[in-house]
């Protein structure tokens, strides 16, 4: 099985020396374009791959992992970054060794210095370039951190590879957590303790297991009713209504009201007396009873 995580470690350690080897090219490619003569082509290109190998490395290494430049990371897009700088370098390194060689070359069949043709090499560049001797160990040594530079490009590439080849098969990529693996939730995990019975809610009890439901601020309880007291004595309970307050399902007394019920006032009881129910007659003969 693969290791998603070590394989992206892996990655981000190599375009890290990737970043440092840029660094040093530049500086031996630049100290050779400085020396006596034109510059080739070859040297410029590679100096200028040198510069284009940092936001390039920048962005492969840091889009993947934040949010809002995931939708940048692409691990198509990846795959084709990685392969292009490494036709590039591999393109990069070969056109300057192709161009020392040559000046190499030519040197000797045009240098007339008798001990510079004995000596051959980099002695003669000059004659078949127009560059110094510097110039020419400059360039061999480019090359050979190009070639290196060139193998730690493929490398990636073939990682950026399985990414687009597992992006292929599963639509998502392997290195979208990047976060351990021991924190990492699955939806099932998820599912599974949103309907769990045993998981703790926000409201079920306080953290000394009692029914009290702290609603309020200062640590101070309040019920339902949001007058204080627990859950058990709520607004629902009997004990609230003992001075025949109104309740839901609890018939108000008809007399000896303080105030209006229900925002109407209610008909001033006649000679002082008390509110009540009219008893039903006996005799209903006036309704035409028998």
């Amino acid at each position: 099985m693969v290791n998603h995580n070590a394989m992206l470690k892996a990655s981000i350690a190599i375009h890290s020396i990737q970043a440092v080897f840029s660094v040093v090219i530049m500086g031996v490619i630049g100290t050779g374009m400085a020396q006596e003569g034109s510059a080739s082509g070859a040297s410029r290109f590679v100096f200028a791959m040198c510069w284009l190998n940092i936001p390039t490395i920048i962005y492969l290494t840091m889009s993947p992992r934040f949010t809002r430049t995931k939708m940048l990371a692409h691990p198509y897009w990846l795959l084709g970054m990685n392969t292009l700088y490494s036709i590039f370098w591999f393109a990069g390194f070969v056109a300057l060794a192709v161009y020392t060689n040559k000046g190499i070359s030519e040197g000797q069949n045009l240098e007339k210095d008798p001990k510079k043709k004995e000596a051959g090499g980099c002695a003669v560049f000059f004659a078949g370039t127009g560059e110094n001797e510097k110039a020419c160990q400059m360039n061999k040594s480019a090359v050979g951190l190009g070639v290196f530079m060139w193998v730690l490009w493929l490398t990636t590439t073939a990682i950026a590879g399985y990414a687009g080849w597992y992006f292929n098969q599963h639509r998502c990529s392997p290195f979208d957590d990047y976060e351990d693996s021991s924190r990492r939730h699955t939806v099932i995990q998820e599912t599974e303790t949103a309907f769990a019975s045993d998981v703790p809610r926000p409201y079920d009890s306080d953290v000394d297991g009692s029914d009290n439901q702290n609603y309020g601020y200062g640590g101070s309880e309040v019920s339902h009713n949001g007058y204080g007291g627990s859950a058990v004595e709520s607004s629902y309970s009997s004990s609230s209504y003992a001075d025949g307050s109104a309740h839901p399902g609890v018939p108000k007394p008809w007399g000896n009201e303080p105030k209006p019920y229900g925002n109407v006032a209610p008909i001033a009881p006649a000679h002082g007396e008390s509110y009540s129910m009219p008893d039903a007659p006996e005799d209903y003969s006036y309704r035409g009873g028998r």
